[in-house]
């Protein structure tokens, strides 16, 4: 399972593996922001459709 994080509005999301962001995040906190959640291609596919380059 994979994440889309969002740390802040400034910096693009990330996408990052279910072991790595319970190292890193605490779900319990509000300093981030969980996107999405999928496999490695549909974090993919998501960040493509949603974040397209203009």
């Amino acid at each position: 399972m994979y994440y889309v994080i969002r740390d802040s509005e400034k910096l693009p999301p990330s996408i990052i593996h279910e072991d790595n962001y319970f190292a890193w995040y605490n779900p319990m906190k509000k300093d981030h922001q969980v996107e999405f959640r999928g496999t490695m291609n549909q974090c993919y596919d998501f960040m493509a459709t949603r974040y397209q380059q203009r």
